[in-house]
């Protein structure tokens, strides 16, 4: 009777650990899902953010275009956009990957600081109307966009669980 009893004791001990080693598990996985959406939802901000200061850039561009802003008017604008843009870039580094998603946060990052430069190579070529700042602006625009697409097709492999 004594030997039953202690392996009822010892297999309810073990059925314990196995339960709560579950119970661990599932918490644990709980987590990680919480802290990957969080990030995603803070990349997707910081994305929002630089989608709309290019938005309100590109709609001044065309007022300045149409010849509703007067050259004083865009360069002031610009000058705030620039701000924005500087100011947006950091929040890149406070984010808090999960390690599948780092090289996208680094692919984001660079199309965004590509996408400040050609900002600015336009704003120079606003001022002082040299050709060159425009083409060097519109190549800039465009490593800026490759960048995005690699970030954004590193960031769905890394959500299917595998990098392109």
């Amino acid at each position: 009777m004594k030997k039953n009893k202690r392996q009822n004791i010892v297999l309810v001990g073990i059925a314990v650990f196995i339960i709560g080693g579950i119970i661990a598990y599932n918490y644990h996985i709980d987590q990680v899902k919480i802290k990957g959406l969080s990030f995603g939802n803070e990349l997707q901000q910081i994305q929002d953010d630089v989608k709309k200061f290019q938005t309100n850039f590109e709609s001044k561009i065309a007022q300045w275009k149409e010849g509703d802003l007067n050259k004083e008017e865009i360069l002031e604008y610009f000058q705030t956009h620039i701000s924005q843009m500087e100011i947006l870039i950091p929040r890149y580094d406070k984010l808090i990957p999960p390690e599948p998603f780092i090289s996208s946060v680094k692919l984001f990052k660079l199309s965004t600081e590509t996408q400040l430069e050609s900002d600015k190579e336009y704003g120079k070529w606003i001022e002082t109307g040299e050709r060159a700042y425009k083409i060097r602006s519109d190549s800039l625009i465009q490593e800026s966009f490759e960048y995005e697409l690699a970030a954004l097709a590193e960031y769905q492999g890394a959500k299917l669980g595998y990098n392109p």
